[in-house]
């Protein structure tokens, strides 16, 4: 019977978390070729630029007219799945795709994966809202299972968005709660993950890929990873906590939430007239080629740039997610680190890709996997020497600032 019993609960997670993840994996096909050619517009037509401001107004009164609860976005689909009162509303997913749309017309420096995580859970909410009818009597929904249908949205969503699917399975487990792996969501976000990839690449989503030749192991090398783990720390804690505060600094000083982006996209234009270039704005990925296949010279300075340009766009408020922009930031830090360690460029801005995400995050199993799954199993070990530090170095900071800590990193004696 105790078998009978478990392989219902396989069945339920297997289905439940293939159909999260399908759903997950068109949204993500249809945000991503949206994306890019949203960018591609704005590359072609520098003018919209100046229109960012507006842009930006545009989407706060989005929120602010039909969100409801929408605004919480990430922090508050991992506090729903900690605590599940059916506060994630089905309406956040086309809200953050407006929004993170409108964000990258006008050019401003956010990510993607915020828009997928919360789309992939809003449409994993939708499913919980069967509860009562006769499509929700097979799935039994009770307040467990729709905290692990939110879960499923979240590596659905994550999974899908990147070509990462182990990574996102585990990103749905891991990114909830700081120290702790949610293993009863192993398999209905492994399903999730799976699926939404396997739907989203076969409509044809793109998938960047680099190859970047692996350095051969020794003592000497290990050294120099592990001294890497100290900017990327500094990094990745710098990073969120100077988005954090500066998003508490404008909702303190400025009343009005409709001025917050406009205000922010007024100080974007700005630095795109400083710098004189606008190769930081949008997602930051036109640095992969010159950093990962060595196709260009880069400044040793163009992480600190990317890194002004992010925290202006999302402590004002623009909609989009962190993630891509720190995939940026750390590989332009492993480039501008490599000549001090002595190492290749495209190594260390690989690692650093990957290292500076784990951190900001604190999800490092996640971040290990999935610079496997991106540049090769043989980036595995080094990616442990830096991220494994890195996450105790940085503290219980992060870009998810809602995180709770379940397992401290610095137990008290």
């Amino acid at each position: 019977m105790d078998t009978v019993r478990r392989a219902g609960f396989v069945l339920w997670d297997g289905v439940a978390g293939s159909l999260v993840g399908a759903l997950a994996g068109l949204a993500s096909a249809g945000f991503l070729w949206s994306l890019e050619r949203v960018i591609h517009l704005r590359e072609r037509h520098l003018w919209l630029l100046f229109l960012l401001p507006v842009f930006g107004a545009v989407s706060a009164w989005l929120y602010q007219r039909f969100g409801a609860s929408s605004e919480g976005g990430n922090r508050l689909v991992f506090d729903e799945v900690i605590d599940f009162q059916g506060r994630v509303p089905s309406r956040m997913a086309p809200l953050v795709l407006a929004g993170t749309l409108l964000s990258h017309l006008g050019g401003a420096s956010v990510g993607r994966e915020g828009t997928a995580v919360q789309m992939g859970a809003s449409l994993a909410r939708s499913l919980g809202k069967l509860q009562g009818t006769k499509a929700g009597s097979w799935f039994r929904l009770t307040e467990s299972r729709q905290r692990l249908l939110l879960m499923a949205g979240v590596s659905g969503g994550f999974g899908s968005l990147f070509g990462t699917p182990v990574a996102g399975a585990l990103f749905g487990m891991e990114v909830i709660a700081i120290g702790k792996l949610h293993y009863e969501g192993l398999l209905i976000c492994t399903a999730a993950s799976f699926a939404g990839d396997w739907v989203c690449r076969g409509l044809g989503a793109p998938h960047a890929r680099f190859l970047v030749e692996a350095q051969p192991w020794s003592a000497g090398l290990g050294l120099k990873l592990v001294a890497f783990a100290l900017p990327v720390a500094l990094v990745a804690g710098g990073f969120a906590e100077a988005t954090q505060g500066l998003g508490r600094w404008v909702r303190a000083r400025v009343g009005n939430p409709l001025l917050h982006p406009f205000l922010g996209g007024l100080a974007l234009v700005g630095l795109v007239w400083l710098f004189g270039r606008t190769d930081f704005l949008n997602l930051g990925t036109v640095w992969f080629p010159a950093v990962l296949q060595g196709t260009a010279p880069v400044p040793s300075w163009a992480f600190a740039a990317k890194f002004l340009f992010t925290v202006v766009a999302l402590g004002f408020g623009f909609k989009g997610g962190e993630v891509t922009p720190l995939f940026a930031i750390g590989a332009l830090l492993g480039a501008a680190c490599a000549p001090l360690l002595g190492l290749p460029a495209p190594y260390l801005g690989a690692l650093g890709f990957a290292a500076v995400f784990a951190t900001a995050s604190n999800t490092p199993v996640t971040s290990l996997l999935m610079g496997a799954e991106l540049f090769g199993a043989a980036f595995l070990g080094p990616l442990a020497l830096i991220c494994f530090p890195a996450y105790i170095l940085v503290g219980h900071r992060g870009i998810y600032g809602a995180h709770r800590v379940q397992t401290r990193k610095d137990p008290q004696d």
